[in-house]
């Protein structure tokens, strides 16, 4: 049996429950390999496997599976796996599990909640640093399947449609059943046995971060990229860990999102997912708006002083390492927005940017373009809109491209621009409109 994800959707919940389950799951006919947790209890499952194929190493991945399916053959049991980083490798396992009986069990949430899931783990686990608001013009120009889970259809293809077992997932926070009793019944298991293994479960396991964890951790990759990784796992079990017990707090949900940002958003992805619901109706759930979506965004100041003590408290050490490679940056000249505000959370001083260095001028690429002697209106326009756009100028930026547009509406470079920067102006709009929301909770009157 394997169990592939998708991506946020209560993985590392359901590998928990199986590393520390493994003798009772053997007693319900199923042999789970072991695999490591983390101190929060986290892991990726099978990375042995999945991992081997990320890689293209499909020979380690063959020893690794034959060895494991020896292993659970000796104990007369099924073989099971568990890792998202399978998703993608539908092709690698239909080759490897020829001649195998093979059950495909998955997990589908809404496209938006997965987006807004993905960004939090960009910024947990790969240093990113995007604002959310930036993170959405970039979708609508693309195809963005594997968060309307397209790649469950070729799953689907691989191992035939009655071998693979998808279900619509929800969290528990929005009113759905613990994945874990989702996940048990999908191997057939009865409720009273369900009842008795689930009755000791621990909590919440590897919940996105909440706001201001995540809004730190933003500001820490500024500095964290350079670091050793190690360095960036502490802080990542320490955020984690913090996430976990801040029960009052939440991660971002559709309702931080405007109304027209969302229906556009959903008008994009549920028409991709379409066909995966034609062929799966069951996970016509998954494309329904979830109940988040009704709940109020947080409208208080986002407080980042207790996910700061926290790391401090954690992991003192890796704090004051951060404090001296922020201290190494501010002298080297490094001035970015994100990075300053690290430095004044920190309590590190600063000269604040100022003049000609913080606003970005022509790039050698636009002086270039603008001196062609065929340089023709359109294209004048069109590189004004840019250098609006990287000031911030969003408004403005938006009314010279939609010139330039009249000028060449054939012009695609142009198009897609505009399309970037409509997004980044909705952004900037909801930004301000969480703020005005945020106004009378500041202390005005």
């Amino acid at each position: 049996m394997l169990h592939i994800g998708a991506p946020k959707c209560g993985s590392s919940a359901i590998q928990r429950f199986c590393a520390t389950h493994r003798e009772e799951l053997l007693t319900l006919g199923y042999y789970y390999p072991e695999h490591k947790l983390d101190v929060n209890g986290v892991s990726g499952g099978h990375t042995q496997l999945a991992g081997a194929l990320l890689n293209n190493q499909r020979e380690q991945a063959s020893a690794t599976l034959q060895r494991w399916l020896q292993e659970a053959r000796a104990r007369k049991a099924c073989l099971m796996l568990s890792a998202e980083a399978l998703y993608g490798q539908h092709e690698a396992m239909a080759e490897l599990c020829q001649g195998l009986r093979v059950k495909v069990v998955a997990f589908l949430r809404h496209p938006i909640e997965y987006l807004l899931a993905n960004h939090n783990q960009g910024i947990k686990r790969h240093f990113s640093t995007q604002r959310l608001g930036a993170l959405l013009p970039d979708l609508l120009g693309r195809s963005t399947g594997h968060l309307a889970g397209l790649p469950l259809l070729q799953w689907a293809d691989a191992f035939g449609d009655d071998n693979c077992h998808f279900m619509a997932y929800q969290s528990p926070s929005a009113g759905g059943l613990p994945v874990e009793k989702r996940f048990l019944q999908a191997l057939g298991t009865t409720d009273e046995r369900i009842s008795g293994l689930l009755e000791e479960t621990q909590g919440m396991t590897n919940r996105s971060y909440v706001k201001s964890a995540l809004e730190l951790k933003r500001l820490l990759n500024t500095v964290l990229e350079g670091m050793p990784s190690a360095l960036a796992h502490q802080v990542d079990w320490s955020l984690q860990g913090y996430s976990d017990r801040a029960r009052e707090e939440t991660g971002y949900t559709m309702a931080d999102l405007t109304e027209e940002v969302r229906e556009r958003l959903e008008q994009h992805l549920l028409k991709q997912m379409a066909p995966v619901v034609e062929r799966f109706p069951e996970l016509q759930a998954a494309a329904e708006v979830p109940l988040e979506h009704s709940h109020a965004p947080d409208t208080h100041w986002l407080d980042l002083a207790a996910p700061l003590a926290a790391l401090e408290a954690d992991a003192p050490q890796v704090a004051l390492e951060i404090q001296q490679r922020a201290v190494a940056l501010r002298d080297q000249g490094r001035n970015d927005y994100a990075f300053c505000k690290l430095l004044d959370i920190l309590g590190i001083e600063f000269s604040e940017p100022s003049g000609a260095k913080s606003t970005p001028g022509l790039t050698a690429h636009q002086r270039n373009t603008l001196n062609k002697e065929n340089a023709r209106e359109a294209d004048c326009l069109r590189e004004m809109a840019v250098l609006l756009e990287r000031q911030g100028l969003f408004e403005d930026a938006l009314f010279v491209i939609e010139r330039a547009s009249a000028k060449r509406p054939e012009g695609k470079g142009i198009q897609h621009i505009k399309a970037r920067i409509e997004q980044k102006h909705w952004g900037q709009q909801a930004s301000r409109a969480a703020l005005m929301d945020q106004a009378p909770k500041a202390g005005r009157s």
